[in-house]
């Protein structure tokens, strides 16, 4: 398991153009260890995913959570696209989320606009922000993204206002 201080990009040279089948395979296959084959739990609530097979034209097929944590949605087409960002840092979330008493870790919650209660756990030094979702007894991972330089201060203002800051 990767320490807080040992997390690195996983690709050296990720652009923006497709994955590479072995690329592709390798993010499958971290995927599957950390979420399906050894699942864990945060505070006695197992971490889920969605492992249905995804609609999304580039990965038919793969399980929808994967999909999510690999692609951001385009407001321009209106769809998810490959998000080489996140595709990079992948294999960062369950570090995190096992590490969430770190101090380095700033924990909130946040009801978003439908209603829907959200628990963020934002590795700040890296800019990495992983959200999950209480589903019953559960906690369902909704993504995990690279932290836009445009959205530190709305991130910042409810990690504070939730912690009376």
């Amino acid at each position: 398991m990767l320490d807080l201080d040992d997390l690195e990009e996983l690709f050296d040279d990720l652009g923006y153009e497709e994955l590479t089948k072995d690329q592709l395979d390798v993010l499958l296959k971290i995927f599957q260890n950390d979420f399906i084959d050894e699942p864990f739990e945060i505070d006695g609530r197992r971490v889920k995913v969605v492992d249905k097979p995804s609609f999304n034209r580039e990965f038919r097929g793969y399980p929808e959570t994967f999909v999510h944590l690999i692609t951001r949605e385009s407001k321009m087409k209106g769809q998810r696209m490959f998000d080489p960002a996140r595709t990079n840092c992948l294999h960062w979330i369950k570090p995190i989320l096992l590490h969430f008493e770190d101090p380095r870790i700033k924990y909130y919650e946040f009801t978003d606009n439908k209603g829907v209660l959200k628990k963020h756990f934002w590795f700040q030094e890296a800019d990495f922000m992983v959200v999950l979702k209480p589903i019953g007894s559960d906690l369902l991972v909704v993504t995990g993204f690279k932290v836009d330089v445009l959205e530190r201060r709305t991130y910042l203002k409810r990690y504070r206002d939730y912690h009376g800051l």
